[in-house]
């Protein structure tokens, strides 16, 4: 399937939307003035820590609960206010909460028997649902006798099988260990454009956001802090809290020497200047202190040479494909290099003196 066609209509439009639970003194607001729009067809993820109000919007989009303000249609139509069952949408929870009695084909057709379809639909979608999940050979077995991402595979097909036009996954994949995990990550966006269902995604895992999404919109307090695709998301974050959220970050105080609509000239600790990428509608003026950012991955080590920064290795970790380098710069501030293994020497030893160089377009003024 091809990548969703930002021209087409919304899947899924929410406009002013907000819920807020408790009344009074007690009261708490968990979404606030949510404005976004999810295409067809894409594979949607909504990130953020614990509380920022994720689920909750999931939770609204599905019907388990209702907004307090707004609205929100689902293929055009307005769906505030109406329950689960009358929505075109199917969920997808951390648990699977499959039927323990049951069949891995009988748990998959359960919900089309519920809902009224006739015998041999019923049979010959479970037997497409099989195939598509992979598991035709254990059509037979019973959940127990199933591994945790087989069982992930059954309720996948389960939520499927009615052919929803979205479907919804609440950190599904949060139970798995770490290679299982990688795996289903691959296996969910093979569903997903297989079917060309629109998914929205819950998690908190930055790793599984950029892997497998289409476009991702970074949540905290409720809100909305940035929509976009995973690489804009990574290389260009709108503010602070969201280039610390996704990824090893590394920020520096710097102050403005001159600056013009999109660039501004900054002097790094030690004296030095350098270009920085400015965000959209951020006019610094000259003297101003302000933060860059620069990622792990964009700062490279020399040893003798000038070099924009001068640093002191304190110690390195080796990750398997790459190693962290941390150093102390001349001020104090901390930095952490990424360098790859391959055709690279052993990391200098604690206590080296070094310099940093960065990739062109490697620093970026941010918002607080």
């Amino acid at each position: 399937m091809s990548e969703p066609d930002p021209t087409q209509p919304s899947e899924i439009e929410i406009t002013g939307l907000s819920k807020t639970f408790g009344q009074g003194a007690s009261a708490f607001t968990a979404l606030a003035d949510i404005d976004l729009s999810i295409r067809t067809g894409e594979f949607f993820t909504l990130l953020g820590p614990s509380g920022c109000g994720k689920t909750t919007l999931l939770r609204v989009i599905a019907g388990f609960e209702q907004p307090t303000t707004g609205s929100l249609k689902i293929n055009g139509k307005e769906v505030a206010g109406q329950g689960p069952n009358a929505r075109p949408v199917n969920t997808v929870f951390q648990s699977y909460a499959l039927f323990p009695h049951m069949s891995v084909a009988q748990n998959i057709g359960f919900g089309l028997k519920m809902l009224g379809r006739p015998a041999a639909e019923v049979k010959e979608t479970t037997a497409q649902m099989l195939k598509l999940v992979q598991m035709e050979a254990m059509a037979d077995r019973k959940p127990s006798e199933i591994s945790g991402g087989q069982q992930q595979r059954v309720a996948l097909a389960r939520a499927l099988a009615p052919q929803p036009r979205v479907l919804l996954l609440d950190e599904p994949l949060s139970a798995l260990d770490l290679k299982l995990r990688k795996e289903m990550q691959s296996e969910l966006k093979r569903l997903q454009t297989e079917t060309g269902i629109t998914f929205v995604f819950v998690t908190h895992d930055q790793e599984e956001a950029l892997t497998m999404s289409d476009r991702i919109a970074v949540m905290s307090g409720g809100r909305i802090l940035q929509l976009g695709a995973p690489n804009d998301i990574y290389n260009s974050p709108a503010e602070r809290f969201v280039a610390d959220f996704i990824g090893d970050t590394n920020f520096l105080t710097v102050k403005v020497v001159e600056a013009t609509d999109t660039i501004a000239q900054v002097r790094l600790p030690g004296g030095m200047l350098q270009s920085a990428r400015l965000p959209e509608g951020m006019h610094p003026a000259a003297g101003d202190d302000v933060t860059v950012v620069i990622r792990p991955e964009q700062a490279n080590l020399t040893e003798g040479g000038a070099s924009p920064l001068s640093a002191t290795v304190t110690h390195s970790v080796f990750f398997g494909t790459d190693t962290l380098v941390h150093v102390t710069l001349v001020d104090g501030t901390p930095f952490t290099l990424r360098r790859q293994n391959a055709g690279n020497p052993t990391p200098p030893a604690p206590g080296t003196q070094v310099g940093l160089t960065f990739a062109h377009g490697a620093l970026q003024v941010i918002r607080e």
